[in-house]
Protein backbone atom coordinates (compact mmCIF):
# COMPACT_ATOMS: atom_id res chain seq x y z
CA UNK A 1 0.00 0.00 0.00
CA UNK A 2 1.19 3.40 -1.08
CA UNK A 3 -0.45 6.13 0.41
CA UNK A 4 -2.94 4.64 3.65
CA UNK A 5 -5.88 5.08 1.58
CA UNK A 6 -7.99 1.66 0.84
CA UNK A 7 -10.94 0.25 -0.26
CA UNK A 8 -12.01 -2.79 1.89
CA UNK A 9 -13.83 -5.41 0.62
CA UNK A 10 -15.71 -7.56 2.91
CA UNK A 11 -15.77 -11.17 1.47
CA UNK A 12 -17.87 -13.10 3.71
CA UNK A 13 -20.98 -10.24 3.31
CA UNK A 14 -20.69 -10.88 -0.43
CA UNK A 15 -20.93 -14.58 -0.64
CA UNK A 16 -24.24 -13.94 2.21
CA UNK A 17 -25.58 -11.52 -0.86
CA UNK A 18 -25.69 -14.01 -3.34
CA UNK A 19 -27.44 -16.12 -1.14
CA UNK A 20 -29.65 -13.98 0.00
CA UNK A 21 -30.69 -13.39 -4.21
CA UNK A 22 -30.27 -17.28 -4.57
CA UNK A 23 -32.67 -18.22 -1.68
CA UNK A 24 -35.18 -15.70 -2.50
CA UNK A 25 -36.08 -16.16 -6.06
CA UNK A 26 -34.38 -19.73 -6.71
CA UNK A 27 -33.46 -18.80 -9.91
CA UNK A 28 -29.29 -18.53 -10.90
CA UNK A 29 -27.42 -15.52 -10.45
CA UNK A 30 -25.59 -14.00 -13.13
CA UNK A 31 -23.05 -11.74 -11.16
CA UNK A 32 -22.33 -9.02 -13.19
CA UNK A 33 -18.88 -7.41 -12.49
CA UNK A 34 -18.50 -5.05 -15.02
CA UNK A 35 -16.82 -1.50 -14.30
CA UNK A 36 -13.64 -3.07 -12.55
CA UNK A 37 -16.63 -4.76 -9.67
CA UNK A 38 -18.05 -1.53 -9.37
CA UNK A 39 -14.46 -0.89 -7.68
CA UNK A 40 -13.71 -4.57 -5.81
CA UNK A 41 -11.32 -4.97 -8.64
CA UNK A 42 -13.50 -7.57 -11.46
CA UNK A 43 -11.78 -10.71 -10.83
CA UNK A 44 -11.42 -10.62 -7.56
CA UNK A 45 -14.79 -10.25 -7.03
CA UNK A 46 -15.96 -13.15 -9.64
CA UNK A 47 -13.39 -15.87 -7.98
CA UNK A 48 -14.80 -15.13 -4.76
CA UNK A 49 -18.45 -15.74 -6.25
CA UNK A 50 -17.16 -18.57 -7.54
CA UNK A 51 -16.57 -20.40 -4.47
CA UNK A 52 -19.82 -19.71 -3.63
CA UNK A 53 -21.07 -21.34 -6.66
CA UNK A 54 -21.57 -18.37 -9.21
CA UNK A 55 -20.40 -19.31 -12.28
CA UNK A 56 -21.94 -16.86 -14.51
CA UNK A 57 -20.97 -13.54 -14.84
CA UNK A 58 -22.08 -10.21 -16.61
CA UNK A 59 -19.23 -7.45 -18.13
CA UNK A 60 -19.90 -4.67 -20.24
CA UNK A 61 -17.51 -4.73 -23.05
CA UNK A 62 -14.52 -7.33 -24.59
CA UNK A 63 -11.62 -5.47 -22.98
CA UNK A 64 -13.59 -6.76 -19.46
CA UNK A 65 -14.02 -10.34 -20.79
CA UNK A 66 -10.77 -10.96 -21.52
CA UNK A 67 -9.49 -9.47 -18.30
CA UNK A 68 -11.60 -12.02 -16.46
CA UNK A 69 -10.27 -14.93 -18.83
CA UNK A 70 -6.61 -13.48 -18.09
CA UNK A 71 -7.51 -14.17 -14.62
CA UNK A 72 -8.40 -17.66 -14.47
CA UNK A 73 -12.19 -17.38 -14.63
CA UNK A 74 -13.59 -20.14 -16.81
CA UNK A 75 -17.43 -19.65 -16.11
CA UNK A 76 -20.07 -18.30 -18.82
CA UNK A 77 -19.41 -14.53 -19.44
CA UNK A 78 -21.48 -12.37 -21.22
CA UNK A 79 -21.10 -8.97 -22.63
CA UNK A 80 -24.00 -6.94 -21.87
CA UNK A 81 -22.64 -3.99 -24.35
CA UNK A 82 -21.53 -3.31 -28.09
CA UNK A 83 -18.73 -5.67 -29.54
CA UNK A 84 -17.40 -5.02 -32.67
CA UNK A 85 -18.23 -7.42 -35.34
CA UNK A 86 -14.60 -7.70 -36.32
CA UNK A 87 -14.06 -8.79 -32.77
CA UNK A 88 -15.74 -12.05 -33.10
CA UNK A 89 -12.92 -13.97 -33.52
CA UNK A 90 -11.74 -12.99 -30.00
CA UNK A 91 -15.49 -13.72 -29.17
CA UNK A 92 -15.45 -17.76 -30.23
CA UNK A 93 -11.69 -18.13 -29.34
CA UNK A 94 -12.42 -16.92 -25.44
CA UNK A 95 -15.63 -18.58 -25.56
CA UNK A 96 -17.84 -15.67 -24.53
CA UNK A 97 -21.65 -14.45 -25.14
CA UNK A 98 -22.85 -11.60 -26.71
CA UNK A 99 -25.99 -9.21 -26.85
CA UNK A 100 -27.89 -8.44 -29.92
CA UNK A 101 -27.13 -4.76 -29.69
CA UNK A 102 -29.70 -4.31 -32.90
CA UNK A 103 -31.33 -5.59 -35.94
CA UNK A 104 -28.09 -4.03 -37.98
CA UNK A 105 -25.50 -5.64 -35.99
CA UNK A 106 -27.47 -8.78 -36.46
CA UNK A 107 -27.45 -8.57 -39.96
CA UNK A 108 -24.08 -7.22 -40.60
CA UNK A 109 -21.99 -9.52 -38.32
CA UNK A 110 -20.68 -13.10 -39.43
CA UNK A 111 -22.44 -14.84 -35.73
CA UNK A 112 -21.59 -18.33 -36.96
CA UNK A 113 -20.91 -20.33 -33.69
CA UNK A 114 -21.27 -16.82 -31.64
CA UNK A 115 -23.17 -17.55 -28.41
CA UNK A 116 -25.90 -14.94 -28.31
CA UNK A 117 -28.50 -13.53 -26.24
CA UNK A 118 -31.40 -12.04 -28.17
CA UNK A 119 -31.51 -8.82 -26.26
CA UNK A 120 -35.08 -7.33 -26.15
CA UNK A 121 -36.19 -3.38 -25.88
CA UNK A 122 -38.90 -3.49 -23.85
CA UNK A 123 -38.91 0.52 -23.14
CA UNK A 124 -35.28 0.99 -21.92
CA UNK A 125 -34.67 2.46 -25.04
CA UNK A 126 -30.67 2.01 -25.19
CA UNK A 127 -29.92 -1.00 -27.55
CA UNK A 128 -31.37 -4.27 -28.02
CA UNK A 129 -33.97 -5.59 -30.85
CA UNK A 130 -37.51 -4.19 -30.66
CA UNK A 131 -40.39 -6.76 -29.72
CA UNK A 132 -42.03 -6.31 -32.99
CA UNK A 133 -39.50 -7.84 -35.04
CA UNK A 134 -38.15 -10.04 -32.14
CA UNK A 135 -39.28 -13.16 -34.51
CA UNK A 136 -37.10 -11.72 -37.65
CA UNK A 137 -34.20 -11.17 -35.72
CA UNK A 138 -34.37 -14.73 -33.88
CA UNK A 139 -34.79 -16.27 -37.86
CA UNK A 140 -31.81 -14.36 -38.87
CA UNK A 141 -29.88 -15.90 -35.69
CA UNK A 142 -30.44 -18.98 -36.81
CA UNK A 143 -30.09 -18.40 -40.22
CA UNK A 144 -26.22 -17.21 -39.81
CA UNK A 145 -25.91 -20.47 -37.41
CA UNK A 146 -24.97 -18.35 -34.31
CA UNK A 147 -25.28 -20.18 -31.09
CA UNK A 148 -28.83 -18.53 -29.23
CA UNK A 149 -28.18 -18.86 -25.59
CA UNK A 150 -30.87 -16.40 -24.36
CA UNK A 151 -33.31 -14.30 -24.59
CA UNK A 152 -33.08 -11.19 -22.15
CA UNK A 153 -34.14 -7.63 -21.29
CA UNK A 154 -33.69 -4.75 -18.56
CA UNK A 155 -35.84 -2.49 -16.62
CA UNK A 156 -35.65 0.99 -16.62
CA UNK A 157 -37.24 2.11 -13.24
CA UNK A 158 -37.55 -0.82 -10.92
CA UNK A 159 -35.70 1.29 -8.29
CA UNK A 160 -39.02 3.89 -8.32
CA UNK A 161 -41.75 2.65 -10.84
CA UNK A 162 -42.86 -0.68 -10.11
CA UNK A 163 -45.96 -0.26 -12.52
CA UNK A 164 -44.11 0.84 -15.88
CA UNK A 165 -41.80 -2.69 -14.48
CA UNK A 166 -44.73 -4.70 -14.91
CA UNK A 167 -45.77 -3.40 -18.03
CA UNK A 168 -42.04 -3.64 -19.23
CA UNK A 169 -42.36 -7.59 -18.18
CA UNK A 170 -45.66 -7.99 -19.63
CA UNK A 171 -44.27 -7.41 -22.92
CA UNK A 172 -41.08 -9.32 -22.18
CA UNK A 173 -43.00 -12.54 -20.99
CA UNK A 174 -45.54 -12.17 -24.35
CA UNK A 175 -42.68 -11.68 -27.11
CA UNK A 176 -40.67 -14.12 -25.62
CA UNK A 177 -43.80 -16.83 -25.42
CA UNK A 178 -44.52 -15.95 -28.57
CA UNK A 179 -41.04 -16.71 -30.13
CA UNK A 180 -41.74 -20.83 -29.11
CA UNK A 181 -38.28 -21.12 -28.46
CA UNK A 182 -36.26 -23.08 -25.93
CA UNK A 183 -33.88 -20.80 -24.34
CA UNK A 184 -31.13 -22.16 -22.10
CA UNK A 185 -31.34 -18.50 -20.21
CA UNK A 186 -34.12 -16.03 -19.65
CA UNK A 187 -33.36 -12.87 -17.71
CA UNK A 188 -34.64 -9.58 -17.09
CA UNK A 189 -34.15 -8.45 -13.61
CA UNK A 190 -31.44 -6.81 -12.07
CA UNK A 191 -30.87 -5.98 -8.23
CA UNK A 192 -34.08 -4.36 -8.25
CA UNK A 193 -36.49 -5.97 -10.50
CA UNK A 194 -35.46 -9.14 -8.59
CA UNK A 195 -36.72 -8.70 -5.22
CA UNK A 196 -39.71 -6.53 -6.72
CA UNK A 197 -40.92 -7.98 -9.96
CA UNK A 198 -42.52 -11.75 -10.37
CA UNK A 199 -40.37 -12.66 -13.50
CA UNK A 200 -42.30 -16.12 -13.72
CA UNK A 201 -41.31 -17.49 -16.62
CA UNK A 202 -37.17 -16.24 -16.13
CA UNK A 203 -34.69 -18.70 -14.95
CA UNK A 204 -31.66 -16.20 -14.39
CA UNK A 205 -30.93 -12.94 -12.88
CA UNK A 206 -28.25 -10.24 -13.59
CA UNK A 207 -27.20 -8.95 -9.62
CA UNK A 208 -24.38 -6.57 -9.55
CA UNK A 209 -25.09 -3.95 -7.11
CA UNK A 210 -26.79 -6.45 -4.67
CA UNK A 211 -24.12 -8.62 -4.36
CA UNK A 212 -22.17 -5.58 -2.73
CA UNK A 213 -24.81 -5.19 -0.32
CA UNK A 214 -27.09 -1.99 -1.59
CA UNK A 215 -30.74 -1.95 -3.16
CA UNK A 216 -33.64 0.23 -3.26
CA UNK A 217 -35.38 -2.60 -0.84
CA UNK A 218 -34.65 -3.90 2.18
CA UNK A 219 -34.04 -7.70 2.04
CA UNK A 220 -31.41 -7.86 4.77
CA UNK A 221 -28.40 -7.67 2.29
CA UNK A 222 -24.72 -6.66 3.51
CA UNK A 223 -23.11 -3.83 2.74
CA UNK A 224 -19.55 -5.18 2.23
CA UNK A 225 -17.28 -1.92 0.49
CA UNK A 226 -15.82 0.46 2.76
CA UNK A 227 -13.73 3.64 1.90
CA UNK A 228 -11.05 4.16 4.62
CA UNK A 229 -7.41 6.17 4.65
CA UNK A 230 -5.29 7.27 7.48
CA UNK A 231 -3.93 10.86 9.20
CA UNK A 232 -0.99 12.07 8.08
CA UNK A 233 -1.21 15.11 9.99
CA UNK A 234 -3.03 17.15 12.54
CA UNK A 235 -2.71 20.47 14.00
CA UNK A 236 -4.62 23.16 15.73
CA UNK A 237 -5.42 26.44 13.95
CA UNK A 238 -5.75 29.90 15.33
CA UNK A 239 -8.75 31.56 15.08
CA UNK A 240 -8.87 33.02 11.47
CA UNK A 241 -6.63 30.90 9.66
CA UNK A 242 -8.37 29.54 6.67
CA UNK A 243 -8.23 26.09 4.95
CA UNK A 244 -7.51 24.97 1.52
CA UNK A 245 -7.85 26.04 -1.87
CA UNK A 246 -9.94 29.69 -2.21
CA UNK A 247 -9.70 29.50 1.61
CA UNK A 248 -13.45 28.77 2.25
CA UNK A 249 -13.11 27.25 5.42
CA UNK A 250 -12.22 30.03 8.24
CA UNK A 251 -10.90 28.85 11.48
CA UNK A 252 -12.63 29.83 14.91
CA UNK A 253 -9.77 28.49 16.91
CA UNK A 254 -11.44 25.30 18.11
CA UNK A 255 -10.78 21.74 16.98
CA UNK A 256 -8.19 20.30 15.20
CA UNK A 257 -7.27 19.65 11.51
CA UNK A 258 -6.51 16.41 10.18
CA UNK A 259 -4.89 15.51 6.55
CA UNK A 260 -5.37 12.53 5.03
CA UNK A 261 -3.91 11.34 1.51
CA UNK A 262 -7.37 11.11 -0.35
CA UNK A 263 -9.01 13.41 -3.20
CA UNK A 264 -10.97 14.17 -6.30
CA UNK A 265 -8.14 12.34 -7.87
CA UNK A 266 -8.71 9.29 -6.19
CA UNK A 267 -12.37 9.96 -7.44
CA UNK A 268 -13.68 11.18 -4.51
CA UNK A 269 -15.84 14.35 -5.51
CA UNK A 270 -15.33 18.31 -4.59
CA UNK A 271 -18.83 18.02 -3.41
CA UNK A 272 -17.93 15.88 -0.64
CA UNK A 273 -16.66 19.25 1.31
CA UNK A 274 -18.68 20.23 4.67
CA UNK A 275 -19.68 16.24 4.72
CA UNK A 276 -19.24 14.22 7.30
CA UNK A 277 -16.79 11.58 7.64
CA UNK A 278 -15.68 8.86 10.85
CA UNK A 279 -12.63 9.28 12.68
CA UNK A 280 -12.13 6.99 16.09
CA UNK A 281 -15.39 7.59 18.16
CA UNK A 282 -16.59 10.95 16.55
CA UNK A 283 -17.66 12.62 13.63
CA UNK A 284 -15.65 14.92 11.74
CA UNK A 285 -16.76 17.45 8.46
CA UNK A 286 -14.43 18.02 5.57
CA UNK A 287 -12.94 21.76 6.07
CA UNK A 288 -12.12 23.71 2.47
CA UNK A 289 -12.07 22.23 -0.82
CA UNK A 290 -11.06 18.50 -1.48
CA UNK A 291 -7.71 18.76 -3.10
CA UNK A 292 -6.46 16.96 -5.95
CA UNK A 293 -4.60 14.18 -3.82
CA UNK A 294 -5.31 15.57 -0.54
CA UNK A 295 -8.31 16.81 2.15
CA UNK A 296 -8.76 18.13 5.52
CA UNK A 297 -11.43 17.04 8.14
CA UNK A 298 -12.14 19.50 11.41
CA UNK A 299 -12.47 17.61 14.47
CA UNK A 300 -13.33 18.12 17.76
CA UNK A 301 -10.12 16.28 19.29
CA UNK A 302 -6.52 15.20 18.38
CA UNK A 303 -5.98 12.07 16.40
CA UNK A 304 -2.52 11.34 15.92
CA UNK A 305 -0.74 10.36 12.16
CA UNK A 306 -2.02 6.86 11.75
CA UNK A 307 -5.04 7.55 12.60
CA UNK A 308 -8.01 5.54 10.19
CA UNK A 309 -10.53 7.65 9.01
CA UNK A 310 -13.84 6.04 7.74
CA UNK A 311 -15.42 7.77 4.28
CA UNK A 312 -17.99 5.50 3.86
CA UNK A 313 -18.55 1.97 5.71
CA UNK A 314 -20.34 1.23 8.95
CA UNK A 315 -20.89 5.05 10.44
CA UNK A 316 -20.96 6.45 6.98
CA UNK A 317 -23.23 5.25 4.46
CA UNK A 318 -23.15 5.93 0.86
CA UNK A 319 -26.30 5.35 0.13
CA UNK A 320 -27.48 8.48 2.05
CA UNK A 321 -23.76 10.15 0.75
CA UNK A 322 -25.07 9.11 -3.16
CA UNK A 323 -28.37 11.33 -2.31
CA UNK A 324 -26.63 14.07 -0.40
CA UNK A 325 -24.71 14.86 -3.37
CA UNK A 326 -27.91 13.88 -6.09
CA UNK A 327 -26.52 11.10 -7.58
CA UNK A 328 -26.51 7.41 -7.40
CA UNK A 329 -24.64 4.85 -5.32
CA UNK A 330 -23.26 3.11 -8.44
CA UNK A 331 -21.51 6.70 -9.36
CA UNK A 332 -19.81 7.14 -6.35
CA UNK A 333 -18.01 3.57 -6.12
CA UNK A 334 -17.21 3.05 -9.80
CA UNK A 335 -15.73 6.42 -9.51
CA UNK A 336 -12.69 5.13 -7.12
CA UNK A 337 -9.67 5.31 -9.11
CA UNK A 338 -6.85 2.74 -9.46
CA UNK A 339 -4.74 5.23 -7.24
CA UNK A 340 -6.68 3.47 -4.37
CA UNK A 341 -5.62 0.21 -2.74
CA UNK A 342 -7.95 -2.59 -2.67
CA UNK A 343 -8.13 -5.00 1.11
CA UNK A 344 -9.76 -8.08 1.18
CA UNK A 345 -10.96 -9.52 4.34
CA UNK A 346 -12.69 -12.44 5.76
CA UNK A 347 -13.44 -13.77 9.34
CA UNK A 348 -11.75 -10.25 10.08
CA UNK A 349 -8.62 -10.77 8.60
CA UNK A 350 -6.86 -9.44 5.63
CA UNK A 351 -6.47 -12.57 3.29
CA UNK A 352 -4.86 -10.81 0.05
CA UNK A 353 -4.61 -6.91 -1.23
CA UNK A 354 -4.37 -5.33 -4.95
CA UNK A 355 -2.77 -2.30 -5.89
CA UNK A 356 -4.62 -1.96 -9.09
CA UNK A 357 -1.53 0.15 -10.55
CA UNK A 358 0.70 -2.79 -10.05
Amino acid sequence: MYRNTYVEIDLDKLKYNAGRFREKSKKEIIGVVKANGYCTVDYMEAKALEECGVSFFAVSSLDEALRLRKHGICGQILILGYVPSEAMGLIKEYDISIVTVSREFVEKTDLKGVKIHLKLNTGMNRIGVNVSEAKEVLDLLKEKKAVIEGVMSHFSSADSDETYSRKQYALFRDCVLSLDYDFRYIHMSATDGAIVIDDDICNAQRIGLGLLGYSSYDIGLKPCVSLYSEVIMCKQLSQGDTVSYGRHYTSDGKGYILTIPLGYADGFYRANTGKEVYVENEYGTIAGSVCMDQLMILTQHPHPAGTRVELFGKHVDIVKRAEELHTITYELLTSLSDRITRIYVSDGRIIDRIDPRF
